[in-house]
Order: C-alpha cells, then structure tokens, then sequence
C-alpha cells in the first residue's frame, strides 16, 4: 500500500481537529475569557498541530519529494504564530472582541493562512490516494476546513454581524467563499454529493460555536444572530443544489443560484429572530442576495480557471 496518502490522511485528520479546536477556542474566549495557555481547546490544538508537523517531516524525509517539503515547511509556520503573537500581546496590548484586530491581527493571519496552506497542499498529496473512498472522505475535510478559516478570516465582513465592514454587500464575499469551495470539491474530488458531504463537516466545524456566549464584561460591538438551524438550512440547500444540478452545462449559473439561495435563505429570514434594534429591511435583503449572487458567479469563474 502506498503510504504517502496514508500519512496525509492523519495529517489531514489532525488539521482538522486544529480547526474544530479553534472555533471552540474563539467560542471560550467569548463565554469564559481568557484562561490560560494550557486551556482545554488549546491542548487540543497543539496535539492536534503536534501530530501534522511530526507526520509532515517525517513525510519529507521518507518521500523526499516537493510535495512533502512544501507541507512539512509550511506546518512549521503554524508553532511559530504563538510567540509572534505574544510578542504582538506585548507591544501593542491584548486585541478585544470590539475590534476587527481580533481577526485580523497579523500573528493570527499568520497562524490562519500557515493552516490553509498545509491544507490545500494536504489535499494535494490526497487527491492521489488510490483508495477512493478514504480520498474522498479526508479531501472534503480538508475542503471544508479550508472554508471554515477563509469564513473566519472575513469575519469582520459578516453583514449582521459586529463590525460590518461594507454593509451587506459582504455577503457577496462570504457566497463566494463557500460555493467556491463546494464547486472546487465537485471539480477536484467529484463523486455522489460530494458538496453535501463537505458542506457537513462545516456544520461540524460551525456547530462548535453555536449558541455564542458572551460574558457581560467583555468588550463587543452589540449585533444579533441567525438561529443555528437557519444557518444549518441556508449551508445544506445550496449544497444539495449543487449535487442534484451537477450535469448541467451552465456552471456560472449554477454557482450564482447556489450563492443567491444562500443569500436569500440567511438573510431573508434572519431579521424576523433578530431583537427590533437590528431587524433590518427589505433593500439589505435585496443587497445581500444581489451580492450572494454575484459573489457566486465570481466563484465559478474562478473555480473554472483552476
């Protein structure tokens, strides 16, 4: 058996639990605080990070092939995000909730795109995987990984969320981060629902942090939240357009009714659970879906060009 895409599969398996971890974390710095460095969703972390990096060099040193450098040097990225990040701590102070900086602070990119990168090249190694049901399995694990952080990484985009950075126009980059991963998926990987099936282990990933908390003496821009389960249906629908419309010639168009029918799903529906203060109108609806549309035109193009 060729063990190569054996090992990417754990690797593949521990990135992932890296990202569930993660979300966790975001969510207990919400509910809980800060804790410690040795917090529960932190051991989690660094385990699950432990387990790529050491699979991934000793990958490279067995295989000795580009593929298995690339990975193994840009997992070691990863480690190197914690003292940048106290380092960061230090300097300028310690980022809270009420600013995008909780995001996008550059020892967080640094750790954000270090994790995407060994993702997509994990994938790269699983896609030759010659046992087509473990290939298809971790491949969308990867995929929905990689969609989880690029989600994250837009955060301060979120129409209703708490920076709202350009309006309900984010929307837009939101569908094409989403349907552009589910349309790669059926691009790369292919096979029966392949999008539904990775689209699930979003829901994995984003159930971690459903039913947000958040301690009344932490700092956060007020906003309010879709229900889980509308989240849950605005995900699943979309997907299950794209598998039951996957022989259709028109692929830019079944990228942007997929994107539109997330648009509209969420942020059609949303504002009717939300507290008055942040119900908002029919023209945002309009701007979100328009913006969800488009944003999945965009992705399809892109995909198509890959």
């Amino acid at each position: 058996m060729n063990k190569s895409p054996l090992f990417a599969r754990v690797i593949a398996g521990a990135l992932f639990v890296a990202v569930l971890a993660g979300t966790w974390d975001a969510w207990w710095h919400g509910a809980i605080g800060r804790d410690s460095f040795w917090e529960l969703p932190h051991l989690f972390l660094y385990t699950a990070v432990l387990c790529a990096i050491t699979l991934g060099i000793y990958g490279w040193k067995k295989y000795n092939n580009s593929s298995w450098k690339y990975l193994a040097f840009v997992l070691l990225l990863i480690p190197i995000s914690a003292p940048f990040d106290e380092l960061w701590h230090r300097a300028f102070g310690v980022e809270d909730l009420s600013s995008p900086l909780i995001v996008w602070s550059p020892p967080h990119l640094v750790l954000i795109f270090a994790l995407v990168f060994s993702l997509f090249l994990t994938l790269f190694i699983l896609l030759k995987d010659t046992d087509t049901d473990a290939r298809r399995f971790f491949s969308a694990m990867t995929i929905a990984a990689s969609i989880s952080l690029l989600s994250f990484v837009i955060s301060p985009l979120i129409p209703t969320g708490p920076w709202q950075l350009i309006g309900f126009w984010g929307a837009g980059i939101f569908a094409a981060v989403i349907i552009g991963g589910l349309l790669y998926a059926e691009k790369k990987i292919g096979g029966i629902a392949i999008a539904s099936t990775v689209i699930l282990f979003v829901i994995l990933l984003s159930a971690m942090s459903f039913g947000e908390e958040v301690r009344e003496d932490i700092k956060i821009v007020p906003h309010d939240h879709a229900p889980g389960w509308l989240t849950i249906f605005a995900l699943l629908i979309p997907a299950a357009f794209l598998d039951l419309s996957k022989n259709w010639k028109q692929f830019f168009i079944r990228g942007g009714i997929a994107a539109g029918l997330w648009g509209f799903i969420l942020y059609g529906f949303s504002s009717q659970f939300f507290e008055p203060t942040y119900q908002y109108g029919f023209t945002s609806v309009g701007i979100a879906i328009l913006a969800s549309f488009m944003g999945g035109l965009l992705a399809a193009w892109l995909v198509k060009k890959t």
